[in-house]
């Protein structure tokens, strides 16, 4: 009877715990979308190469060249192919991620069944593995979530190579699942790639030293398909990215990321359902706390910790791999502290009020080293784990499987009762609050939504298909990602601290002489440089913020009043057309611009502005103006008697051609000083002119003379040396274009 009522209530508690699983990550086709930021961010990529053929490159946005995703490849790819079928993008990513959450989840089951637990049981610690935070709290981190959620499936073809005793066709089988599996990790996330390794590896080595009947198996067959499986799914990525690796982040940055003890210990506030019913967790902030939010959001281990512990304790010398189970768990707590131990470790006071979000953290304000900076510092694919404190998925991992262990090796009544209970104490402690997983994930589709209704659709009004945009000034643009095969556009911006610096490194001239989120004095003119060379279109100026708009909808004109001075010179040149709509402007060439042709008009832009790459100007106030013997009062910068540079700066790119150098100031007693032009950090000299006496006079200029370049330079450096006892006194300068290529005269 007890047989056919187990067998009756398990298929039914499978799919209850399975559709759970998907309702609190919001995982939920046509009612809710589990993140919004990188879910826009994410099937940009897909929507673009549904545009293009399904080829996994991004051609609408990051232009000129393709743009590989950076990480999630293989979120982003079966998202393009449900966006293919006519799906969606908001339902597209809520079905991609619940299509991997169901690996997770059955793959966590499957190992529960491996291990003995039985139907129940294994569905029951199923469920308290895919509700664990540093899962479902690391959505809005796009395919990190899902990549640990997946270190079950991983787990299983670590264990099914490694433990496993199989002939024939069977080793084949077992292969080709574990070169899928390492494919699928490095393409999901790096992070969890790494766990992959690194836990797989601590399997394989442990197998090695206590089981000498099975070292002949490791060594010819398990150890090869290991190393030539992470090394094929290296390889691959490198290719795909188009370089060996992301560079790797100061080991202060690795500091502040690293997990502080307590967080293991006590719960933040805010975060889960029933230790803030019962007034137990504590209040944290970025305030007061190193790295960001996620990094004390994700790190609650406590219940998990003890049964994970108890679990070992009852299982070791029933189970051969319990000890590995525990070295992982180790493992991953080690890594994740970081290279330096905090406990309780406070941003200090004199910080804290200046407001400053503590993303580094030195040394001196750490308890002790903790002797994994050798790791970060120099070793392969650890150096890009800078986030440290996500290594604590891979101890969650460990203790789960200890806990599972547990629960199929439990042989009294009291014995599995203890570990059936403390599994469902894990998955109470785990759970957040309702609303974020009945209310959000909805939000976020109707958030997703609207972005169509209030920006797409009005864009595709705006702007042309096919037409060349810049985004300007250039930013972490996510939204970007979407609005570009939505309208369909192609345009230099994307989203994506890593894609965005891949694209910049090929973007035209112009473009790369933008700064980032700055206008500066000179955006205008540069604005109407790009468009004359016909390197864009149009350009947009965007109102709202393009990174922070994708994760709250609209979230505000932000940006209105920073743009509105460079709109306002714009429109006085006569040149261009502007379009004002609700959420940003679209600049572009007017008639009177078009009717002049493109060389006439770059010639009188020449005439008319200082453009970059053409015209250096440089006032004695600007930032870029630096000196060592000047003093700077009423807008002039001058000598203090000592002996050295009055002026040197600002490094800019200039074209190769004949310029006119023009200084304002006065010199009434120069005493041997001298104005050179250099470039190469000063190795090259161009040109230089001693500082001639001057009087008062009424244009103020103080040297005029010609400079000629016969090749284009990237770091010009106009310098004013003053020797001991001159008095000199400057107000700015001006190196222009007087006539391109060669001198002839």
């Amino acid at each position: 009877m007890k047989t056919s009522v187990s067998k009756a209530v398990a298929p039914v508690a499978f799919v209850l715990a399975l559709a759970f699983t998907l309702l609190l990550h919001g995982a939920v086709p046509f009612w809710g979308t589990p993140t919004l930021g990188q879910a826009v961010w994410t099937t940009g990529f897909s929507h673009s190469f549904v545009n293009h053929g399904l080829l996994p490159y991004a051609y609408d946005f990051g232009a000129p060249a393709p743009a590989s995703i950076a990480f999630g490849l293989a979120g982003a790819y079966p998202a393009a192919l449900l966006i293919a079928l006519g799906m969606h993008p908001a339902d597209a990513y809520a079905t991609m991620v619940a299509l991997w959450l169901t690996v997770a989840f059955v793959s966590a089951w499957w190992l529960g069944i491996r291990a003995g637990a039985g139907s129940v049981k294994s569905t029951l610690a199923a469920l308290a593995w895919v509700t664990m935070p540093v899962i479902w709290a690391h959505s809005g981190y796009s395919m990190l979530s899902t990549g640990i959620a997946l270190l079950p499936f991983y787990s299983l073809a670590a264990c099914m190579l490694f433990l496993d005793d199989v002939q024939g066709s069977g080793k084949i089988g077992r292969a080709l699942l574990y070169l899928s599996s390492c494919l699928i990790s490095v393409f999901m996330d790096g992070y969890s790639f790494m766990m992959f390794a690194m836990g797989s590896s601590i399997v394989a080595a442990y197998s090695f030293v206590m089981n000498h009947s099975t070292r002949r198996r490791l060594l010819t067959y398990s150890l090869p398909v290991h190393i030539a499986g992470f090394s094929l799914a290296y390889v691959l990525f490198a290719l795909y990215i188009g370089k060996p690796s992301f560079g790797a982040a100061p080991l202060d940055f690795f500091r502040g990321w690293g997990a502080d003890v307590t967080f293991f210990l006590f719960p933040t506030q805010g975060i889960h359902w029933m230790w803030d019913t019962l007034g137990l967790s504590v209040p944290r902030s970025h305030r007061e706390l190193f790295g960001d939010s996620s990094v004390w959001k994700t790190t609650y281990l406590a219940p998990l910790l003890i049964a994970g512990l108890l679990g070992w304790l009852f299982t070791f010398s029933k189970s051969r791999i319990a000890s590995a189970a525990l070295i992982i768990a180790v493992a991953g707590l080690y890594l994740s502290l970081g290279p330096s131990l905090k406990f309780n470790s406070l941003v200090p006071q004199e910080i804290i009020e200046t407001g400053v979000n503590m993303q580094h953290m030195p040394a001196e304000l750490a308890i002790a080293p903790t002797g994994s900076a050798l790791l970060s510092e120099h070793l392969p694919g650890f150096k890009n784990m800078r986030a440290s404190y996500r290594w604590v998925a891979l101890a969650a991992f460990g203790l789960w499987f200890l806990l599972l262990l547990w629960l199929s090796k439990a042989e009294t009544l009291g014995a599995r009762s203890a570990a059936a209970i403390l599994c469902l104490a894990v998955i109470g402690s785990n759970l957040p609050h309702p609303q974020r997983y009945l209310e959000i994930p909805a939000s976020n589709r109707a958030q997703f939504k609207a972005i169509d209704t209030m920006l797409v659709d009005d864009m595709r009004e705006a702007l042309q298909p096919g037409e060349q945009i810049a985004f300007l000034p250039y930013r972490n643009d996510f939204l970007v990602n979407y609005l570009a095969p939505s309208v369909p556009i192609r345009t230099y911006n994307i989203g994506g601290d890593k894609n965005l610096a891949m694209a910049r490194e090929n973007w035209p001239k112009t473009m790369r002489q933008f700064k980032m989120n700055k206008v500066d004095p000179a955006f205008a003119d540069r604005l109407l440089w790009l468009l004359a060379q016909g390197e864009a279109d149009a350009v947009v100026l965007p109102y709202i913020d393009m990174l922070w708009a994708a994760h709250a909808w609209p979230g505000g004109k932000i940006h209105q009043k920073q743009v509105q001075p460079a709109i306002d010179r714009l429109s006085a040149t006569g040149l261009v057309d502007i379009d004002t709509r609700e959420y940003y402007a679209v600049v572009r060439l007017n008639a009177t611009a078009r009717v002049l042709g493109q060389t006439a008009l770059q010639a009188k832009l020449r005439q008319t502005l200082c453009l970059p790459g053409f015209c250096v100007r440089q006032a004695a106030s600007s930032n870029a103006i630096h000196s060592r013997v000047g003093r700077l009062s009423a807008n002039t910068l001058k000598s203090d008697g000592r002996r050295g540079f009055l002026v040197f700066g600002p490094y800019e790119p200039v074209e190769s051609g004949t310029y006119l150098l023009v200084v304002w100031g006065r010199a009434p007693v120069p005493a041997g000083a001298w104005v050179d032009i250099v470039s190469s950090r000063g190795s090259t000299v161009h040109a230089k002119f001693s500082v001639p006496r001057t009087a008062s006079r009424p244009d103020n200029i103080l040297l005029e003379e010609k400079v000629v370049f016969d090749e284009a330079v990237d770091d010009l450096e106009v310098r004013i040396f003053a020797e001991e006892g001159s008095r000199i006194a400057i107000t700015g300068y001006e190196l222009r274009l007087a006539r391109s290529g060669p001198d002839k005269d």
